[in-house]
């Protein structure tokens, strides 16, 4: 394990659009060795002073879950596979999800016991070493038969880190509505309700669920299916523990021949749910990638009036695919980005060892009054290429100063005249928007803010930890490394 000493750089950079200047200061910490799955998915989590960055990927069939942690002045903590008791055959446990809860890491525990005919879901807290509790609490339980029939758990926590919602799905019947155990926690893990609901119409197997909770313990359930023709189809399910016989059903609708091709969401400071991204028009015949035309913007208004709105895009654009929608105030942004993967087969199908091809190209940002009405759209071009690991080159979304902050790399060549050596061949950048849509210059980080050397800063992995301050992890052929970063 290799540390380096804490610098701190700044630099003060006249915007074009502001009077007062931008003061960007950053502080490199620890190392960690390097770790890739070129099939795995990061997580990021800040929770009493201790930022962990986590790479969910699968190890013998299980998902599985490697931590980095560092504490808040970036020295490593720990570095390893969270680890638990895997059980006997019909009675098994593993790790089904991490989250940060109050000022506390838990890692969400799933035990399929056909023994005991019962799916249950327990937490059970994490150490910054990465250490996994032996004590544990129930947050849910279904009861199964059949282990390829045993129900689902989905949990969400909100944003202000002190509810807990557990949804547990119960296991599917044909021709009967889905049911499902809703409970939330305090940031105690203390239990403040529990109830079985029942959702309209008929259940389905295909289908996927997302569960969001609203600090206010409002819980959303985002249902995607596909209609006859293949398109999606949205469903949101608004439950409250204070009425939870009354589940208002919200369908999310776009006209023929315009359909819903990628969405995001959030819960905002209302405990309003709110739902957004790109829509396309389906042509008789399609040739070449599919374009997106629109945007879509979804929110239940006052928990109560739906408000569904369409608009177009400036001109369409291939394979424009939304990242996050962030609300700032009366202002809500829709980022979204011409990304495109590719699966290439492996020689030999018996090893399902697949490999992938990434194109990312420029950033689009929407913006949105609270009533769905767009105010304007900016991009921010780039071009990249990657195969199988393309952290880099994806981007990070923070609302900072009452500005839409984004951090990405860029080509080094657009801000150094001369390469230099002591440059990798792309760089970070980080550019704010105002509400009024004003783009203010961007801050390359170049000169007394440059990167170690061999250092590419992956900006997705990343975890905001004070309004106007993140952490992220930059890596190198061997090794990660913290750095934090804070806008004034």
């Amino acid at each position: 394990m290799k540390l380096k000493a804490l610098y701190t750089a700044a630099v003060f950079l006249l915007t074009a659009t502001a009077v007062t200047a931008q003061t960007v200061v950053t502080n490199v910490g620890g190392q960690s060795k390097l770790f890739k799955d070129k099939s795995s998915s990061s997580i990021s989590v800040f929770a009493g002073g201790t930022h962990y960055f986590f790479t969910k990927y699968t190890k013998s069939a299980v998902p599985t879950f490697y931590m980095q942690s560092f504490d808040q002045g970036g020295k490593i903590v720990g570095q390893k596979d969270l680890e638990i008791p895997t059980g006997v055959f019909n009675d098994t446990y593993f790790i089904d999800k991490v989250v940060g809860l109050g000022d506390r890491l838990y890692a969400l525990v799933q035990n399929l016991s056909k023994t005991k005919g019962a799916n249950t879901l327990y937490a059970r807290e994490v150490s910054p070493n990465g250490t996994v509790a032996t004590e544990e609490v129930e947050v849910v339980k279904v009861n199964f038969e059949k282990m390829m029939n045993s129900g689902f758990h989905f949990a969400a926590v909100s944003q202000d880190k002190k509810t807990l919602a557990v949804v547990g799905e119960l296991p599917y019947e044909k021709e009967v509505s889905t049911k499902m155990k809703i409970a939330l926690f305090d940031a105690e893990l203390k239990q403040l309700s529990e109830n079985e609901i029942t959702l309209p119409g008929e259940g389905s197997k295909n289908k996927q669920i997302e569960v969001f909770v609203a600090n206010d313990g409002t819980v959303y359930i985002l249902k995607r299916m596909f209609n006859k023709i293949g398109e999606i189809v949205l469903t949101v399910y608004q439950y409250s523990a204070n009425s939870p016989k009354d589940i208002k059903e919200y369908v999310i609708e776009t006209t023929a021949p315009e359909y819903v091709s990628s969405y995001v969401s959030e819960v905002n400071a209302a405990n309003e749910f709110v739902v957004s991204g790109t829509t396309y028009i389906r042509k008789t015949m399609t040739v070449g990638d599919k374009q997106a035309s629109g945007v879509f913007y979804f929110t239940n208004k006052g928990k109560s009036e739906a408000i569904m709105k369409t608009m177009a895009l400036d001109a369409p654009v291939d394979n424009l695919t939304a990242q996050k929608v962030l609300i700032n105030g009366t202002t809500v942004f829709l980022t979204a980005q011409q990304f495109k993967m590719e699966r290439i087969d492996p020689t030999n199908p018996s090893t399902f060892d697949y490999n992938y091809n990434y194109t990312h190209k420029a950033e689009y940002i929407i913006a949105m009054d609270l009533e769905g009405n767009k105010k304007f759209q900016l991009n921010l071009t780039k071009d990249f290429k990657a195969y199988n690991f393309n952290k880099q080159y994806e981007s990070a979304y923070f609302i900072c100063n009452d500005k839409l902050t984004i951090v990405y790399n860029d080509l080094t060549s657009n801000y150094v005249p001369v390469q230099s050596s002591s440059y990798a061949n792309v760089l970070p950048v980080l550019v704010q928007i105002t509400n009024d849509g004003l783009l203010q210059s961007p801050i390359a980080f170049i000169d007394a803010m440059k990167l170690p050397y061999g250092f590419i800063l992956n900006p997705s992995i990343s975890v905001q930890d004070t309004p106007n301050g993140w952490a992220f992890l930059m890596s190198s052929h061997e090794f990660v490394q913290y750095i934090h970063m804070t806008i004034d």
